[in-house]
């Protein structure tokens, strides 16, 4: 997922780094301590100075997305994947995080097809199989979102939590009862797990 799943320095993968070593471009990487605040106001700067490449303005666009999600405005989160992916129709990255932001706000078709590419273009990324597995989770398609999540947990993630709640919760709204050692497993993990799930619309 995104949450604490997805952080600022997670936003910088598989991305080119910003050219300039300025003020704002070190906010706009989250360098320095910076605020999400600050970030926002790096990133802006170096959008609206448009010196740099496209591919950097991407992702600059992608890490103020990425900011502006965490301050819970992902509607404009996803303004800013779009503009990252209009100037780099290549950056992965960008896709997977549009991906996770639509499937909150329930936009989980789109998110789906979003996350397809973000596979075409990086293939056995843990999160990208994660994000999918929600948007699957939310439009009721169970299979596919257990398969995702299995393919997820075969790469090793960090946040195995993420991807035991999400299968077990997946089991369990198909009938599966086996789908409770998951989520029991997931808790134990992070005992907060629920609550996460819970705020991104899925019980």
């Amino acid at each position: 997922m995104a949450r604490g799943m997805m952080t600022l320095v997670g936003l910088l993968l598989a991305a080119p780094a910003l050219a300039q070593s300025d003020q704002n471009a070190r906010w706009c990487r989250g360098e320095d301590g910076a605020s999400l605040e600050q970030t926002i106001s790096g990133c802006t700067a170096v959008i609206e100075r448009k010196s740099d490449t496209p591919q950097q303005i991407a992702l600059a666009y992608s890490l103020r997305g990425g900011a502006m999600y965490y301050k819970g405005d992902p509607v404009r989160a996803i303004g800013d994947y779009d503009q990252a992916i209009a100037l780099d129709p290549t950056f992965a990255r960008a896709f997977n995080n549009r991906c996770w932001a639509r499937a909150v706000v329930g936009r989980a078709q789109e998110a789906i097809a979003d996350c397809d590419e973000s596979l075409r273009l990086a293939p056995n990324v843990a999160n990208t199989l994660e994000n999918r597995g929600f948007a699957h989770l939310k439009l009721g398609q169970y299979d596919r979102a257990i398969a995702d999540y299995e393919a997820g947990l075969r790469l090793d993630p960090p946040n195995k939590w993420d991807f035991l709640y999400g299968r077990g919760l997946a089991k369990l709204k198909k009938g599966d009862t086996s789908g409770a050692a998951d989520v029991a497993a997931a808790k134990a993990l992070h005992e907060k797990i629920a609550d996460e799930f819970a705020s991104y619309g899925v019980r």
